[in-house]
């Protein structure tokens, strides 16, 4: 009987336990008195107009029970409201495009969600991000399509929607491919998935934003200059120029023809130096004159654009015709900064260049680093679609090419080794230039 009665007792007391936890954590309830309903105080209060919106700042009451700013505004027909909590003072509005003058409401809102009477303010959004971008437009043609530059100074997320005008029976802009940019200076090359036919085409282009505002179709009549994939197998030509890497690692594995068998983005499969031989640079015959667009680079081993022993930048030159007669003359061919680094073996590097060498007659087509990504999904991509580099639009026609390694895997500098891998080489132009 005790040890029932001891039982009922611990069990009252539980219980009694648990009706006072459950009181505890019952939600509060609405204040019993009434709340300073009143607006928004106008003391400190102030408006700066911006491109598309404005920069709301003012005082924060002093009400324990306020838990945040809310503007309440109209923007293209819908009802759309912004927050602020107490620890900050001001409020952006945004995503306006040719609107001249703005109503909005000011409350102040409490934890229960209640709202304040409202302040009503006005301004004067300046020029849209959008209008900012397409009255900066240039279009130009490229190889293959058009290239596009534009200005965005708050680098707002802008998509650039490309267009081809159908000139059959629905006479209607089609569209092409889409971009998105929030570079404050951008270039984009439009090209498709295959390229435009060069021919006279009306391109049209329009930008988007991410709150829905669209501009006006900018319309670009122009022929696309023409480009091809030079064809493969191109010509090892390191054994003809000195200074050149002309180890391979291994001659049946991994021979330099691997730079253009076409196959990409895959495991062990490309071009990799000896381990100690000399020279960072390259020479590939294309086998023919070319007025060059990009060359396409794919890295060793797949989605590893910065393993292995990748090389990551590349220093290019190129000449459509080679005096043979210079060869003999090897300092000729000396590139300094490979020089005075120790990466050409058995050469002082403290020699003197003579006046004239190979990068007094050949032309420069650019220092080309590939972009760095943290995200692995932006890595695999790289890999997979490769690193364009584009060429200089005024570079004259050229047939041999010259490569010399800037950067490795992590983007350092090439160890003295010289050590280095590549995937794949792919080059793109117009082949249809006089040929020497």
């Amino acid at each position: 009987m005790k040890i029932y009665s001891y039982i009922l007792t611990v069990l009252a007391l539980c219980f009694a336990f648990y009706a006072c936890e459950e009181v505890a954590v019952t939600a509060p309830k609405e204040p019993s008195g009434p709340w300073n309903v009143a607006p928004l105080s106008e003391v400190g209060l102030s408006i700066e107009n911006i491109n598309g919106g404005a920069i709301i700042t003012y005082t924060i009451p002093n009400d324990p029970d306020i838990m945040y700013v809310m503007a309440e505004y109209e923007r293209n027909g819908k009802i759309f409201t912004e927050k602020s909590s107490i620890h900050h003072n001001t409020l952006t509005i945004e995503g306006f495009h040719r609107v001249d003058h703005v109503k909005a409401k000011l409350y102040k809102v409490n934890k229960f969600e209640q709202r304040s009477e409202p302040l009503e303010i006005e301004f004067e959004p300046k020029e849209s991000v959008i209008d900012i971008a397409s009255n900066s437009i240039q279009l130009l043609p490229g190889f293959g399509g058009v290239t596009a530059i534009w200005e965005n100074p708050l680098q707002t997320e802008l998509g650039a929607r490309l267009m081809t005008y159908d000139d059959s029976l629905y006479y209607r802009f089609d569209d092409r491919e889409m971009v998105f940019s929030t570079i404050e200076v951008d270039t984009v090359k439009f090209r498709g998935t295959e390229g435009y036919p060069s021919v006279e085409t009306l391109f049209g282009l329009v930008f988007e934003d991410k709150w829905g505002n669209v501009s006006d179709t900018i319309e670009f009549l122009t022929t696309p200059f023409f480009e091809t994939m030079i064809p493969k197998p191109y010509v090892d030509f390191r054994s003809q120029i000195p200074f050149d890497n002309i180890t391979n690692l291994n001659t049946t594995t991994y021979p330099i023809s691997k730079l253009w068998d076409g196959i990409v983005n895959t495991g062990f499969n490309g071009w990799l130096t000896q381990n100690g031989g000399s020279g960072l640079s390259i020479t590939i015959d294309m086998k023919q004159t070319v007025k060059l667009s990009r060359i396409l680079h794919h890295f060793y081993h797949v989605d590893q654009p910065y393993g292995q022993a990748n090389v990551v930048a590349w220093e290019i030159w190129g000449t459509d015709n080679i005096d043979f007669a210079s060869i003999p003359s090897n300092t000729y061919w000396l590139d300094s900064l490979s020089l005075v680094t120790g990466h050409i073996h058995n050469q002082d590097p403290t020699q003197a260049l003579p006046e004239r060498t190979f990068k007094s007659d050949w032309e420069y087509l650019g220092y080309h680093q590939a972009p760095y990504y943290t995200a692995a999904a932006d890595r695999n991509a790289l890999a997979e679609r490769g690193n364009e580099m584009e060429m200089p639009i005024d570079a004259k026609p050229v047939r041999y090419i010259r490569f010399f390694v800037r950067k490795m895997t992590s983007f350092v500098d090439p160890p003295l080794s010289n050590y280095f891998s590549c995937g794949e080489l792919t080059f793109y132009g117009d082949n249809t230039v006089p040929q020497e």
